[in-house]
């Protein structure tokens, strides 16, 4: 493959890189010619040329081979940036194995299971799959589809994992895993499969936002067996995780900066929650996520500074949440970030936003991308707030309550932690003529003559934002900004949120314990009955609905419902910067 000859301004870039890294700026010698000819490839891919992955890979094989790599690694880099927005990604074993080292983690190209184009994320081969370049939507198709093998696999006679004559079914958390000893070390395949089966379990935690690793630490002793762990991060929030496949558990612990590498970090638990997972499949993977829903770590954080913390500190803070939010939109617009700030405090609507939702009623709310939070936000803020809804309101509360689930419901179809929102998808979803509640009533109809008002104004603040994101904020800002806007007091007691069930539970405990009749049918079925259903609320009758929100016989002393209870209230998080203090040295 012939690649372009590169121009004298090619050439003297390269003699320039090479006098900078300290070697002879000879045009003819220590790679230059190479380097050389790299860089005219990438001019001219920037200046719109448009170059077949073929003279891509020439370039990129080309220094690899002939430059050394500190020397070249920030032309390959660039070089495999394109290269996967081409669809050209190496196999495991290319480049000696070292690939992975400056490929891009993320990038956007052909996505390797439905060849769309898409954000991508790099998936690791170390546990016996390909590298390979996943959108966010077929990488949860993946999991999924991994987790429904293992349930096929578990339940077929004869196959590993399955119960048999001869080998005990996985029993309780804390007894030996099905055909494994905790004495025996496991092999290459077997952590593998350990490795596997945890990411499983993980997938609802890497939805709201928590990044996994690559690869994670392990480690296997007498008598207690295999543990794999790593700390989970979303953004400065942390949360430790190990598994231990031979005692049918993971834990969820508290996080300790041990080494003091992590300054701005802080803990997302304040003791360890130890989730049993007996079973493989879903049912492991529900276990972990009704536990770690439970404990918040579903939602965005909330998280504020300790009244300890120097004023410094405390402004610092504040300055790197800001960076946080905007950072994504200043890499979207390729401007510096003192540019994009000037011009959002110019956009007097966003700006306004920005005081009232992320400042005042948001202001303790992490920069997190929570898919579900951001369905709220989106809801909150364009149905509900800024529009005419208000003004028509329906008949009854509870019949509010269902179109608020409805309108949640439909918009989380439509967010991507990796892709955005899709603004036009989800008013083409609100305005269909089709759009019902559960009980096929239109919901258009609900509004009367009310609705060409109330269609109007949702379309203009869906139209603003989707304006906002494609041309201004770019889609992770827009997904930060909507997070937040899901994460005020104003949707606390909003079905979507991963603290749901708990809430529900609380609610309906302190009911039973105050001597409520639960609303029929539930008074005979029992609370675990209601509860059950209560994961679809607008599926209820009017009058169960109308109890839970309000508990009506509960008198003026008594509990409170989902309208008034306190158990709505997120946890938040204290960042204490203790070694700034005196106290603390």
């Amino acid at each position: 493959m012939t690649i372009p000859t590169p121009s004298l301004a090619d050439i003297d870039a390269a003699i320039a890189r090479a006098s900078r890294s300290g070697r002879p700026a000879d045009a003819q010698g220590n790679g230059v010619p190479h380097l050389a000819a790299a860089l005219g490839v990438l001019r001219r891919t920037d200046e719109g040329q448009m170059l077949s992955g073929e003279v891509l890979l020439a370039a990129h094989d080309l220094l690899f081979e002939q430059v050394p790599f500190p020397f070249g690694e920030s032309s390959l880099r660039r070089l495999a940036e394109v290269l996967v927005g081409r669809g050209v990604v190496p196999k495991s074993s290319d480049y000696e194995g070292r690939w992975y080292l400056w490929w891009p983690k993320n990038g956007r190209g052909p996505c390797r299971a439905c060849g769309k184009t898409r954000s991508l994320t790099r998936f690791s081969g170390r546990y016996g799959d390909d590298y390979r370049y996943l959108c966010a939507r077929c990488r949860a198709t993946e999991r999924s589809m991994i987790a429904k093998r293992a349930e096929q696999l578990r339940t077929k006679p004869g196959m590993a994992g399955a119960p048999s004559a001869s080998v005990a079914s996985p029993g309780p958390a804390g007894t030996r895993s099905a055909g494994r000893s905790e004495t025996d070390v496991p092999s290459s395949q077997e952590w593998s499969k350990y490795a596997t089966r945890l990411y499983e379990m993980l997938a609802p935690l890497e939805w709201a936002g928590f990044e996994l690793p690559e690869q994670w630490d392990t480690d296997f002793g007498r008598p207690h067996g295999a543990l794999l762990f790593e700390t989970l991060l979303r953004g400065d929030g942390c949360v430790d995780v190990s598994y231990h496949p031979h005692k049918d558990k993971v834990v969820l612990g508290p996080f300790e900066d041990v080494t003091g590498e992590w300054p701005y970090s802080y803990s997302l638990l304040e003791a360890s929650l130890e989730i049993p997972v007996p079973r493989p499949g879903r049912e492991a993977a529900a276990a972990v996520e009704a536990a770690a829903g439970q404990a918040g770590l579903l939602d965005a954080a909330h998280v504020y500074v300790a009244e300890s913390a120097p004023a410094e500190a405390k402004q610092d803070f504040a300055l790197r949440r800001i960076r946080r939010i905007f950072q994504p939109a200043a890499e979207f617009r390729r401007l510096p970030l003192t540019e994009v700030l000037r011009e959002i405090t110019e956009d007097q609507w966003l700006s306004s936003y920005l005081d009232w939702v992320v400042g005042m009623t948001g202001q303790d709310v992490a920069p997190d991308i929570v898919p579900d939070a951001a369905a709220r936000g989106v809801a909150a803020w364009c149905w509900r707030n800024n529009t005419a809804v208000e003004d028509h309101h329906v008949e009854t509360d509870v019949l509010m309550a269902r179109v608020n689930i409805a309108v949640t419901r439909l918009t989380q179809q439509h967010i991507c932690p990796v892709e955005g929102i899709d603004w036009d998808g989800i008013k083409d979803a609100l305005m269909d003529p089709d759009w019902a509640l559960p009980d096929a009533t239109p919901i258009r109809s609900l509004f009367g003559e009310g609705w060409t008002e109330v269609a109007a104004t949702v379309c203009t603040e869906l139209d603003r934002w989707r304006r906002l994101d494609h041309e201004r904020l770019g889609p992770q800002t827009t997904l930060i900004l909507m997070t937040i806007g899901g994460s005020t007091g104003y949707t606390d007691s909003w079905w979507g949120q991963g603290r749901w069930h708990s809430i529900c539970r609380h609610i309906l405990d302190e009911a039973i314990a105050a001597g409520l009749t639960l609303p029929a049918p539930y008074d005979p079925e029992g609370p675990d009955v209601f509860l059950a259903d209560l994961q679809d609320p607008d599926r209820l009758p009017d009058t169960v609905l109308d109890w839970f929100i309000d508990l009506p016989d509960a008198g003026i002393e008594g509990p409170r419902g989902l309208r008034m209870n306190s158990i709505t209230r997120p946890p938040r998080y204290c960042w204490d910067p203790f070694w700034l203090t005196e106290t603390g040295a």
